[in-house]
């Protein structure tokens, strides 16, 4: 068995090994592809270090003296580039044994590798477990010396004793695999310390979803721990963080099921700081959101802050989630809350993380707070701008109700029009060549329309683009009295035009437009407040047409990843996760089996490089169809895993068959005598096919038995391609 401390994502939570690189061993590398190989042993033969290739694929091996394992690899990050660094794959082996399959899985990327043997102090904290709490008070948002709950944060202690703050560690833990064994002991440190102090209230604990191989196994010892300190779990919150792009929501889901079942709570921590965050809330249902502290941070005077706090509170309430408000460190934070609905409330203003949890806090009245901030000048105008910012988030309510650009316009114009009762309002949209047409128009009736007037004025671009593309705007009063130019004034009175508000419409730092209203029939004085609104909106409109144009581009690019996934006319990589989620979920109630295929075309780099890739795609497209014919059943699955790599999904087949079906899927693509002369197995096309089975069950994940079939192509791999390799799930060491 390998030495090398466990990185892979594995139920390793209770077991902190130390790194034994500092023996002596042998240094296993594989790289990429075979010009990083020309680079490694170029710099080995200049220092003299002797190594045996590797012919399977490009990669070496040497014998390190002690520590010598971890200078090459430093080294060897010097002399790559940054993908060949994270693409280069190791194994260290203390003595001189030849790998086994079991010691695959401790297998790294080099950049990995580095990092774990530089993470001694980390290790050293987990191993005696140097780490301790601190906790800051939750309160009720109304009555704020009223303390609902504590949440727990991490502190770690150097060897004198010192704290060391969570950065460096959740940075480190996170780059060298560590956090399952950091959250766990954060977890247990946590309940320790808050039943040593017997307070009373909730404790929100944070834990992260990946780092739960199995959570019935990896959280027991929480689940006895929290029982022996005689905590109800009623009053025990579970923290979900890691929700920026939560990697398997299927497996999150498992984990707080575990935790709702055995009656903890469950809160989604900070909603607004990830573009996910909003999507989890129907697929989790949590009990609690936490805002975060980014977005709470000046929300009462920052416009779009406050526009997305105040739908995110609108929303929860509907679902009667509670609201727990981070961050707050003034009054005027903690009153605009308060006002809008939120339940609890966390942050500096009332009281800071203390490694013994506060029993009181300030009572903060909110009466009090409305007669103090009374008499500053900034709150002073807060309620004369109040109404504006109640149209604002409404009309960019209606605005953004549509991801079409057109519709956008159009609403943005109608919209704008009706607000500042103007006769006619308009977007001006430029071309690269600083031309431009009306692109949408709102018009009172009786009024003449300008919709699609195209305008090429050359001195545009030298006299007003940069003034506009500034973020200036212009309001003109009255055309006769302005001082404009005589062909200026020509135009604006061709157009019936008597008095303009025109403000830039900008996407980021290009100018993309003009927004202008229109007073046709008479001169109009705009007021400073009418002109701030008025450039508050069209901000709002270049949002709305930014998030249209980045939509249409995703819907290009999924189009795109669609033709890809067409080309080999079966289900793409997503389509192979969702159907196995599935099948595994519904197999584990039906107590069935299942079965999987993985298959990759032998040697298919050197077919591409000697066909073209055209001949390549084409040859994808014919191996796909010989597959699909291969299986029978409708709920069977043929899906394109990776390049040149296929899966086959076999639900309620065990492994006789199974394997029945790989040879099938085999003699199928043999049939097809496709001429592969650079082959090194056969001069036709062949296949490399791993095969496992398992009997679904809760205490396990699909994950299992894509291990083990993956194994089984390796396997099929090393023993010379062009064969069937079954594995069997129990017995692979799958960690």
């Amino acid at each position: 068995m390998s030495q090398i401390c466990p990185i892979s994502k594995t139920c390793a939570c209770r077991n902190v090994a130390r790194c034994r690189t500092k023996e002596a061993g042998r240094l296993f590398l594989w790289f990429p592809v075979s010009h990083t190989l020309i680079k490694v042993t170029s710099y080995l033969q200049q220092f003299a270090l002797k190594y045996e290739l590797m012919h399977e694929r490009p990669g070496l091996s040497l014998e390190c003296r002690p520590g010598q394992s971890l200078e090459i690899a430093r080294n060897l990050a010097k002399l790559l580039a940054p993908r060949e660094l994270k693409e280069t794959q190791v194994l260290f082996i203390e003595g001189t044994f030849q790998p086994q399959l079991h010691d695959f899985s401790d297998i790294a990327s080099l950049q990995r590798f580095i990092k774990l043997n530089q993470s001694d102090w980390l290790v050293e904290m987990l191993a005696t477990e140097r780490f301790t709490s601190y906790f800051q008070p939750i309160v009720s948002i109304n009555d704020t010396s009223q303390i609902f709950g504590y949440e727990s944060l991490l502190r770690g202690l150097d060897e004198q004793g010192n704290l060391v703050l969570p950065t460096p560690i959740l940075e480190l833990a996170t780059e060298t695999g560590l956090i399952p064994q950091l959250d766990q002991v954060a977890r247990l440190s946590t309940i320790t310390q808050f039943s040593r102090y017997q307070v009373s209230g909730h404790i929100f604990i944070n834990f992260a979803p990946t780092s739960l191989y199995d959570p019935v196994f990896c959280l027991r010892r929480t689940v006895e721990a929290i029982d022996t300190a005689g905590i109800s779990h009623d009053r025990v919150v579970f923290e979900v963080v890691e929700s920026d792009n939560p990697q398997d929501l299927t497996h999150l889901k498992t984990v707080l099921k575990y935790y709702r079942d055995a009656g903890f709570l469950v809160a989604l921590d900070d909603l607004g700081s990830g573009y996910s965050s909003l999507n989890l809330l129907h697929q989790l249902r949590p009990d609690f959101i936490k805002l975060d502290m980014e977005l709470i941070r000046d929300v009462h005077q920052d416009l779009y802050k406050a526009s997305i706090t105040e739908k995110l509170l609108e929303i929860t309430q509907k679902l009667n989630i509670q609201t727990v408000a981070e961050g707050i460190e003034c009054i005027e934070e903690l009153n605009w809350l308060r006002e809008r609905g939120a339940n609890f409330a966390q942050g500096y203003l009332i009281g800071k993380p203390s490694a013994v949890p506060v029993t009181t806090t300030p009572h903060l009245d909110p009466i009090v707070l409305t007669v103090a901030s009374a008499h500053s000048k900034v709150v002073e105008q807060v309620p004369h701008q109040n109404e504006p910012e109640r149209i604002v988030a409404d009309v960019t309510q209606r605005i953004r109700q549509s991801l079409e650009l057109d519709e956008i316009l159009q609403t943005t114009v109608a919209e704008v029009r009706q607000l500042f009762e103007v006769d006619r309002v308009v977007i001006y949209q430029f071309k690269p060549d600083w031309s431009g047409l009306v692109a949408v128009e709102s018009l009172a009736e009786g009024c003449m329309s300008i919709l699609g007037y195209h305008v090429m004025d050359t001195c545009f671009q030298s006299t007003r683009a940069a003034y506009y593309q500034q973020g200036n705007s212009r309001a003109i009063g009255n055309i006769e009295t302005a001082g404009l130019s005589p062909c200026h004034l020509t135009l604006l009175r061709s157009l019936q035009i008597r008095a303009n508000l025109v403000v830039p419409i900008l996407q980021q730092g290009r100018l993309w437009g003009l927004l202008i209203a229109h007073q046709c029939r008479h001169p109009r004085q705009w007021q400073q407040s009418e002109i701030n609104l008025f450039n508050q909106l069209a901000g709002q409109a270049a949002i709305a047409i930014q998030q249209s144009e980045l939509y249409h581009q995703l819907q290009q690019a999924n189009q795109e990843l669609q033709r890809l996934a067409c080309l080999t006319q079966v289900a793409n990589r997503r389509c192979f996760d969702d159907t196995l989620n599935t099948q595994w979920q519904w197999l584990a109630r039906e107590q069935g089996s299942l079965s999987l295929i993985l298959c990759d075309v032998d040697y298919f780099k050197l077919y591409n490089d000697t066909h073209g890739h055209l001949a390549g795609d084409d040859a994808l497209r014919q191996v796909a169809k010989a597959i699909s014919q291969t299986v029978k059943h409708p709920a069977d699955l043929v899906a394109r895993y990776g390049g040149e790599e296929f899966a086959v999904i076999l639900p309620n087949i065990d492994i006789e068959a199974a394997i029945a079906v790989a040879r099938d899927i085999q003699i199928n693509v043999s049939a097809l005598q496709m001429p592969h002369p650079h082959s090194q197995v056969s001069e036709f096309i062949t296949l490399s096919l791993g095969v496992a089975t398992i009997n679904p069950h809760s205490q396990l994940s699909p994950a299992t038995l894509i291990a083990a079939a993956d194994q089984g192509l390796y396997q099929a791999k090393a023993q010379g391609r062009n064969c069937v390799v079954q594995m069997d799930c129990e017995n692979a060491d799958i960690k």
